[in-house]
């Protein structure tokens, strides 16, 4: 357990835990960010199960404490509370020290101090906090007020007020006057309306340069009009409403509407996406002592396959155009080029992960990605743990924002579960992430065994999907 003793900074300070600055915090392997006003953040995590000495990594700078319980008979090395001094610099540069610190140390009844001759420290530099443009904010408020976000009814969800979710947003983003939008969007992203959210971006024709990007606007409706999803169907008024339209009840009613509201929507897509990836930025980090690998079943959108998945990537050639060709491609060309082991993909939309095997082959239609974290990182960079802005808190979730590069490690096929499932093996371009086979045993005959993390019971709220395909409902 740790905590910051002194702080010399001029700059407004906050913890997005929501707790004092000075305050202990006793959770090892777990990664506290410290946002620092108009310069950045720092994350500070304490090493857990270390023998000695302890270790305190700021922003992956190692500071090392000496072992106070192995000199001092009768003192436990957990009861011993590291007392840190942090100074903070106006070019965005910190030195987090350790040094001859009277620690008050518990020995039964008795409370006696002790003098440790130690000094040691560590600098580094503050990750930068994102940008968020005004004109997005005000574009996206004029879409609360249409309440085209957040997801208009998400049935029998927990859900949260706005109050919540302005209260949550004030918390995790307290660097910016757009705390609340922030929040909202990763909680809209929870809902159904992801599926807005990725129809708008994977079947965008990125390779065809002008802005926005020209889109597949015959297969977003197609893909509207067979969605069959619980109440997420297109007769069903807040599914329709969240495309901006009525309910329909023929193809050719889904096409002639989104012909005249697809700008509008395209434009919400690009801000709502702008804006989420703006606060997955800002949200406290992952530290690999919890999870060295998170897991995806995809594609866990109910009437899309396996023929979709190809077209998520920057990297797919139909990306090209011409516009109007259909942006789908079969599971096999796609492996058998730019989704093959050595090549890096980019992702074009949001991509959702939990942190155990069992959860994402819930969600999986047949591919199963497993995310693996370089050995010389300590936290999930990328990757955004959004569960606390759920409308489910029991679905686990961490996502990556677009255009996230990832090295395809592998790719094979293996029985999961009983499943018949493509694994793609991932990590972040030229960084090596030997942790595999260690975490999934069997990989390599291709054969997945079960993760070390086992959970009971469904991922999510039992009957809430959000629209999301999964195996509780026979969707898979």
């Amino acid at each position: 357990m740790w905590r910051l003793r002194q702080i010399d900074c001029s700059f407004t300070l906050w913890f997005s835990d929501g707790e004092p600055l000075t305050a202990v915090r006793s959770q090892t392997g777990v990664s506290y960010r410290l946002i620092v006003d108009q310069l950045g953040f720092l994350d500070l995590l304490e090493v857990p199960h270390l023998p000695q000495p302890h270790a305190i990594i700021a922003n992956d700078e190692i500071l090392m404490v000496p072992d106070i319980s192995a000199r001092h008979s009768g003192c436990d090395l957990d009861d011993v509370v590291i007392k840190l001094d942090l100074q903070i610099h106006e070019n965005g540069i910190f030195t987090l020290t350790y040094h001859a610190l009277a620690a008050d140390i518990k020995k039964g009844a008795v409370i006696s101090a002790i003098k440790i001759h130690h000094t040691q420290s560590v600098s580094g530099a503050l990750k930068p906090l994102p940008n968020v443009c005004a004109d997005d904010v005000t574009f996206m408020n004029t879409m609360i007020e249409r309440k085209y976000v957040p997801y208009p009814h998400v049935p029998d969800s927990p859900g949260k007020s706005m109050d919540e979710i302005e209260a949550l947003g004030r918390r995790l983003f307290p660097f910016t006057p757009y705390s609340f939008q922030l929040a909202l969007c990763v909680y809209d992203w929870t809902t159904a309306s992801f599926t807005r959210m990725v129809f708008f971006k994977i079947f965008e024709y990125t390779g065809i340069p002008q802005s926005p990007f020209p889109i597949d606007q015959d297969t977003i409706a197609a893909q509207i009009w067979a969605s069959n999803w619980d109440s997420y169907n297109p007769k069903n008024p807040d599914y329709m409403h969240s495309f901006m339209m009525e309910p329909a009840d023929s193809l050719d009613s889904v096409k002639a509407q989104l012909q005249s509201v697809a700008d509008d929507l395209h434009k919400l897509s690009d801000v709502e996406n702008r804006l989420l990836s703006a606060a997955m930025q800002a949200l406290p980090r992952t530290s690999t002592f919890q999870h060295t690998q998170l897991f995806s079943g995809q594609v866990d959108i109910f009437q899309l396959g396996v023929s979709h998945f190809g077209v998520e990537f920057l990297e797919c050639p139909l990306n090209d155009g011409p516009v109007g060709k259909e942006l789908i491609t079969t599971l096999d060309d796609a492996r058998a080029s730019y989704l093959s082991a050595g090549r890096t993909i980019t992702t074009k939309m949001v991509w959702s992960f939990a942190d155990n095997l069992e959860d994402a082959i819930h969600y999986s239609n047949g591919i199963l990605l497993v995310a693996n974290i370089p050995e010389d990182s300590f936290v999930w960079e990328h990757a955004a743990y959004v569960t606390p802005l759920s409308d489910d808190p029991k679905k686990t979730e961490y996502t990556f924002p677009p255009g996230t590069p990832f090295e395809v490690q592998s790719v094979y096929d293996a029985t999961v579960q009983e499943k018949e499932i493509v694994v793609i093996l991932l990590g972040p371009p030229g960084r090596t992430c030997t942790r595999v086979n260690k975490m999934l045993p069997g990989v390599l005959d291709g054969e997945l065994k079960k993760s070390d993390t086992s959970v009971k019971g469904l991922p999510h709220t039992p009957s809430i999907t959000g629209g999301r395909r999964c195996a509780c409902q026979g969707g898979i």
